[in-house]
């Protein structure tokens, strides 16, 4: 083996889903914004960790403010669109709509999902969680989690491994777990 960097070391647990958070601004407008620190932290209830790069990013002020946000999980299908959707604005700016990509109501929270998505967490904020370093975690409980039937193999999530390097699911593996 070699030694690796500090700074690349979070690559060797890549790749990540990528993923639009969902969020309203003060006007009510919608705003998807494309993360991969995205993570379940637990079960029961269900409950999905999402690094945020500081206070200053719209995600963190709106979902703050609002204590909703929605996962919605990035297929091939619309993945630039989704990438595009990271790009600087401001508030308002509905990059998502600029991309091609479609608001549709959600079923328990008041932020809107992108109805390209083929799987959806809708989630309420529980707390936000301050880490020494470059990233805060929004902890959010699910409220209402929608996919489509075919699981992994219909929905195709895109991954991402690092800056510009994204990976497709590939094939299932079954393995025996000893419990």
């Amino acid at each position: 083996m070699i030694e690796i960097p500090l700074s690349k070391a979070i690559w060797l647990i890549s790749p990540r889903l990528t993923t639009l958070i969902n969020t309203l601004d003060e006007k009510g407008e919608l705003n998807a914004s494309p993360y991969s620190w995205v993570y379940p932290l637990g079960a029961n209830p269900p409950l999905v960790g999402v690094g945020i790069g500081g206070k200053q990013k719209y995600t963190y002020i709106n979902s703050e403010r609002t204590r909703e946000f929605v996962v919605c999980v990035v297929s091939e299908e619309f993945a630039q669109q989704a990438v595009n959707c990271e790009e600087k604005h401001r508030p308002g700016d509905k990059l998502w709509e600029r991309q091609g990509l479609h608001a549709e109501k959600s079923k328990m929270v008041g932020v809107p999902r992108i109805k390209e998505a083929r799987a959806v967490l809708e989630c309420k904020v529980r707390r936000f969680v301050e880490l020494e370093g470059d990233h805060l975690i929004m902890v959010g409980e699910v409220v209402h989690a929608e996919g489509d039937e075919g699981g992994l193999d219909s929905i195709r999530p895109l991954l991402h491994d690092s800056n510009e390097k994204f990976r497709a699911t590939g094939k299932e593996i079954l393995l025996k777990r000893r419990r």
